[in-house]
């Protein structure tokens, strides 16, 4: 009766034992920081944009004896060029201690975080338009314009991301934002190849231009915290960049019809971007 006795007490304890070093063993895994931070960061990667429309609108002024007699519209409309770049920024962030997420014993907490970042990226922009004779009663004039382009993009940003020691420093994120783009056209030429006009850039009189745009983003990625304050992340982002309104010179040759300036419309343009950054809690 006294080994029985024994036996039990000691199995008793060393459930009681495992149970506790268990409850240990979690509290230690999976109590995230509850703290709140403030960070800085930088970041780049590599750009890719979809194929855009582009429209050229200006008016020739035919003089009287001429075929076209009189002031003619010129539309013509085509696509840009898919194109990759590189692209670099800087970003200001503030995240709120996390609260408990999934119900308040699955380990996992969330903290939500506002942004403030602006990158930069270039690239040369080229496109195919084309003059629909339909509508300005000229035959088909074929355009090939392009066009050397610098962006710089302000945003704001909300993003949430999940917390858990049990992912051993690792946090995955998901966010948005809004902002706009400033977008400057410089070098700007439009050679006519159809029927050829060798030499004849119809901006010639004013080759820049430059306008804001409105640009919203959304991107999801994963943190990595490697030593104290310093995090390194990966993200996908997703850029959007609404219509872009340009003026560029009027066409002024001595054997040249003259023109007015032309109005040149970028829509709105698709961004797939890759990118790789470091942070430090202030």
């Amino acid at each position: 009766m006294f080994n029985l006795f024994s036996k039990m007490r000691l199995a008793t304890s060393v459930a009681l034992l495992t149970v506790s070093t268990s409850v240990v063993a979690w509290d230690d895994c999976c109590d995230p920081c509850d703290t709140s931070r403030t960070y800085i960061g930088v970041f780049g990667g590599g750009l890719w944009s979809d194929s855009t429309r582009i429209t050229q609108m200006g008016t020739a002024f035919f003089p009287e004896g001429t075929p076209v007699f009189g002031p003619l519209d010129i539309v013509a409309e085509g696509r840009t060029k898919k194109k990759s770049t590189g692209f670099a920024g800087v970003q200001l962030g503030y995240e709120w201690s996390q609260t408990p997420c999934f119900g308040s014993c699955s380990g996992w907490t969330i903290a939500p975080a506002f942004e403030i970042e602006a990158f930069f990226f270039r690239k040369k922009i080229s496109a195919h338009l084309v003059n629909d004779p339909g509508i300005t009663r000229l035959t088909e004039h074929d355009f090939e314009d392009s066009f050397k382009m610098k962006a710089g993009v302000l945003m704001v940003n909300a993003l949430v991301s999940f917390n858990s020691s049990c992912m051993y420093g690792f946090t995955p994120y998901v966010g948005g934002g809004i902002g706009a783009a400033r977008i400057s056209l410089k070098d700007a030429d439009s050679l006519q190849v159809s029927p050829p006009e060798p030499g004849i850039n119809h901006f010639n009189s004013r080759r820049d231009d430059s306008c804001w745009a409105f640009a919203a983003q959304a991107k999801a990625g994963l943190r990595y915290n490697f030593c104290g304050g310093w995090h390194v992340f990966g993200e996908y982002r997703y850029l959007f960049v609404d219509n872009s309104n340009y003026v560029f010179g009027s066409t002024v040759y001595p054997a040249h019809v003259p023109t007015s300036p032309w109005n040149v419309k970028l829509h709105n343009t698709n961004h797939n971007a890759f990118v790789a950054g470091i942070q430090f809690d202030l």
